[in-house]
């Protein structure tokens, strides 16, 4: 697959991979990303691309914010 005309050209066996996990039954988060990429930009130079990234204990953030009704709007004179 080429992008552009000749900017970028990424190699067959390139893959992402994406999985996602239901956390607390209340959204969806990545749990593991498996990326093999190789890539050739502008004719120049070749880069792979391995990595292998895993999330996992995830938390739900809570903080003490109160929510404030916004003022009315005064016309600019």
């Amino acid at each position: 697959m080429s992008v552009g005309l000749f900017l970028a050209r990424v190699h067959k066996g390139s893959r992402i991979i994406i999985e996602q996990t239901r956390v607390n039954d209340e959204v969806w988060l990545p749990q593991h990303i498996d990326v093999k990429v190789d890539v050739r930009l502008a004719l120049l130079k070749n880069f792979n691309v391995e990595d292998d990234i895993t999330y996992r204990d995830y938390q739900k953030f809570r903080n003490q914010h109160k929510d404030y009704p916004a003022g009315e709007v005064q016309p600019n004179p």
